[in-house]
Parts: C-alpha cells; structure tokens; sequence
C-alpha cells in the first residue's frame, strides 16, 4: 500500500542529506519491524520504517558482498564493469564515477566508515570520500578522523572499541563535523557476517535458548541499531532530521549454507541471520540472496508509515542522490529517483524491470514475475502469489517465460563480459537443487556423493595423511572444515600463514574446505 498524499518536487528540501546504512549478509527476516519473528530488538530502525517507508520488494544488485556494493557505490550495474563476484579485478570499479564524486562535484561533504570491499582502505579517498574511518573487525583500520571529530594522519583506528560500536561513534562525528553543510555520509556495518564477534553488553540482551549463531547475529544487528539510534539523535540535536534521507538496505542475504548448523566457534558458516519466508540464501539469485530489509525514511517530506510493494533496488540510491543535489538526471545510471513515488508524485512501477548476472545465475524480475536460469535450468515465479519461489509455473507460462528471457539475454549485452553462457559455480548448481528442483540436500554430517562420481584411488602416503587430518581438525565432524577449525590452537602457529593457505585451498570460496579441497592443489590466482 502506499498513501495517498502527494508532495511535490518544488517542496523538497534542497540538496538534503544522504544518509546510507548498509548491513552486511543481513537477511530479509531480521528486523522486528519486518514482522516475521519477535526475538529481535531494533527500535530505531523501526522508526525509520515508521516515519517513512518499509519496502517489501527491496533489492541489491548481487548476492555477494563485493559486487552488490559496487553496484551502491556507482549507481550501475556492476557486470557492466566487470566486477561480478568478490576477487574480481576492480580495474573497471576503479574507472567509474561514485556516488561520493559525484555529490563531492555538488558541494557535499562525504564520508566512509566501516566495511569497504572495494581495494585496500587507504584508497578509500579516491573515490570521492573525504572523511573516512574503515573499520570493520578488531584490527585497526584505516582512519583520517577520530571520534572526537579531529582530522588524523592516516592510520589505524586507536579508539580500541568493539567494531560497531566505533563505527557509530565515527557516523556521529563525523554528522558533528559537517552538519552545517551538505553531506554524504555512507555507514557499512560488518553485521551480522561472521565472524560473529558480538560483546557481552549485547549478548546479555538475549537470553534463553536459540542457536547460539542466532544469539550473536542477534546481538550485533541490536548493536547496529543502537549505531542508528546515535545517528537519529545526532540529526536532531543539531536540527536537521527534515534535511535529512536516510536509506536503511542490507548487502545481500543470510548465508544459511542451507542447514543452519549451530556450529561451534564464530567464524565461517551460518551468520545466524535469516531469509524467512523467501527461499535460497548469499550466493543464489533467488530472492533469499538478492531480497533485503530495505527502508526509506525523509522526516517531513516522505509520508509516513507506508509499505510500499514495488520492486526497488540498490541502484536507486545514486539516482536518487544525484537528482535531489541538483544534478539533474544522468543517462549512464541505471537506477531512479524513487523520492517521487514514495511521496505519491509519481503512481505506477519505478522500473520496468531489474536483472542480476551473478557466477553463471541470472535472473530478471518484471512485476509480480521472477525469471530465472541456469545453465540449462529454468524457472518462472508468480511473487505475488509464490513469495517463496516454491512452484516452477514456467510449463504453464511458456509465453512469459520466453519473453523474460529474450528481455535478460539482450540486457547481458550490456555486461563485461556480455552474455549468459558461464554455467553455474559447484555451489550454484548444489543451491539450486536444493532450493529450486526440492533435492533436498543431506546434511554435512553425512556428504552425498553424485551416483557417477569418480571414486578416489587409494594412494598411500600423502592422501591417507589428509584425510586423518581432516578428520582431527572436523571438530564438528560436519565434514567440512571452518577457519578456526583449519588453524585448530592458535597458540604457537603462523595464523596468518594458515589463513592464507585456507584462502588457497578454498577453491569456491564459500569459508569451508571439504576433504577433496583439502587433498588437492591451491587454486590458482
């Protein structure tokens, strides 16, 4: 539903804030004001949604990390530069124009903070942030301000607060530096991903029993909003809550690595964060890892307490952000100003449709329809009737299906490179059995093995010998191994060494190495 009142362009503030929160393998369920489960705890992100808007069909433009934030940063889909899945070359990211340079050209302040994913975070200022605090773990970063609000010499982080905390801390002053000027501020928690390093005051927030995976996702999401919180009250101490448009979006989904094991320890596997009620997860172009808590709230401009249904998408940030600094619109940017239909300027849909190309998936969705491919598979979605993507009607739809199609494979022209013809990744083809044909996937504990599986000679010496230490090192005895589980005590060891040697062997980059990964070669870089 969307209200009925309108407010015109004229009435809109000129060059107002832009606030952007991005989460981080943050699922569609988890936040309270979402409906779906009541063990969370986000207050302040609640009332963005009440004082503006709750998009239910809220997008990102990958399932992945790297590329669905260069495709935030740019306002572009990010196959158009080659940027696909996290370790591509970021040549392509390195030559386009960001949101902050583009703004930066309007007159605004810009700021990072938090988790950057795009090149080492001392060149985080390339790219059009001026102010930038990258930080997002234990290590210190790479910061040009502190949280007093003082210009530093470029370096790590000397605060030695808890990762969200800081970052929040940097989002307030970095709001006292330049709340009398325009500005830009983009704030990328790592939260939930893993590791999931919550605190104790936030742990104690949830008591009782769950997965302890879903405790710690939980904790650092309340931290997250308590950073939102921070920022709310920073606008209004310094009186600019109306000029202020504040986009709340998550990264991508949950990574459930379809079983949710409650596996010990806080690094690779579940972050604890779920999907519910859409299926798939990080890594799939089904909605599960695609779809995210996404809220849009301008106090005094956008009519509050709505639930808009049409399909938006990260890309509309920067359309949005360049046009309301007086830009004007830009051809090269594939997103739209949705200010207009949130304050009932404009009615209809803001995009005809919205595509992804992500390791050998595709997907376009027009209206309530989600077309799907790969490799040789194909499904076709009624989403307003199948929010889950549990029956394939594509027999049923030929029609539809096809156009959808041709529509997805004359857009992929447009990428670098163009087309559609990469199958799936092992991990693709394994998500979509799972989640998309109903082969349901057997659990860790006990690997299926494809009946036409090579069978491995018996060699002696080497192979014998891994397999014995990954038995040793399967603490879990889930037949895979984590990070920590791949270091086993740290204590003595060369853990930066090992972490390199995971990285390595991980051939498809999911944070779990199987025995077979473990036998075999390094992947090549």
């Amino acid at each position: 539903m969307l209200s009925t009142v309108t407010v015109h362009a004229s009435a809109f503030p000129a060059k107002p804030n832009i606030i952007v929160v991005f989460t981080d393998d943050h699922g569609y369920a988890d936040l309270s004001c979402q409906g779906i489960f009541d063990d969370l705890k986000t207050p302040h992100i609640d009332s963005l949604a009440r004082n503006g808007v709750r998009m239910t069909s809220g997008y990102v433009t990958a399932p992945q990390c790297s590329p669905s934030r260069g495709g935030l940063m740019t306002g572009r889909y990010q196959n158009r530069f080659g940027l696909e899945s996290n370790g591509d070359d970021l040549a392509g990211f390195n030559a386009e124009l960001t949101i902050a340079e583009r703004l930066r050209k309007a007159g605004y302040a810009t700021g990072m903070i938090g988790k950057w994913h795009l090149g080492p975070g001392n060149q985080i200022t390339r790219h059009g942030f001026d102010d930038v605090f990258f930080r997002n773990g234990s290590q210190g970063g790479w910061v040009n301000y502190d949280l007093q609000g003082n210009d530093v010499e470029g370096g790590p982080d000397k605060s030695g607060l808890y990762h969200i905390d800081a970052c929040s801390g940097a989002a307030r002053a970095f709001i006292k530096r330049h709340h009398a000027e325009p500005f830009l501020l983009y704030v990328a928690y790592r939260a939930p991903h893993v590791p999931l390093d919550a605190t104790p005051e936030y742990l104690r927030r949830f008591p009782g029993e769950m997965p302890e995976r879903r405790r710690r996702a939980l904790a650092m999401i309340s931290a997250v909003d308590d950073g939102v919180g921070g920022i709310l009250q920073s606008l209004r101490e310094y009186g600019i809550e109306e000029k202020t448009l504040i986009f709340f979006i998550g990264d991508n989904g949950a990574p459930l690595k379809i079983h949710k094991i409650d596996a010990p320890g806080i690094g690779p596997g579940w972050d604890g964060s779920l999907n519910d009620p859409l299926n798939g997860e990080k890594g799939t172009v089904i909605d599960g890892g695609t779809r995210v808590p996404f809220v849009v709230s301008w106090k005094g401009t956008i009519p509050a307490g709505q639930v808009y249904d049409q399909p938006v998408i990260s890309l509309d940030v920067a359309a949005t952000a360049v046009e309301l600094a007086g830009l004007g619109k830009d051809a090269k940017l594939d997103g739209v100003n949705i200010v207009p239909y949130l304050t009932g300027e404009k009615s209809g849909a803001p995009h005809d449709a919205l595509y992804w190309r992500w390791v050998g998936q595709a997907a376009i969705r027009r209206g309530k329809w989600k077309y799907i491919q790969g490799g040789s598979r194909r499904y076709l979605f009624d989403l307003d009737r199948d929010i889950s993507e549990k029956k394939n009607l594509i027999s049923e739809y030929p029609e539809i299906a096809e156009r959808m199609a041709e529509r997805l494979a004359e857009w992929s022209k447009e990428l670098s490179p163009p087309g559609l013809s990469k199958p799936p990744a092992r991990a693709g083809i394994a998500y979509f059995d799972h989640y998309l044909d109903g082969k349901e996937a057997s659990h860790p504990g006990f690997p299926a093995q494809p009946a036409n599986a090579k069978k491995p000679a018996r060699t002696s010496g080497k192979r014998p010998a891994t397999a014995n230490i990954f038995k040793k090192r399967d603490v879990n005895k889930d037949g895979k191994l984590t990070l920590d589980e791949y270091i086993g005590n740290p204590t003595g060891r060369n853990v930066p060494a090992l972490t390199r040697q995971f990285k390595a062997r991980d051939r498809n980059s999911d944070g779990l190495l199987t025995l077979a990964e473990l036998a075999g070669e390094r992947r090549r870089k």
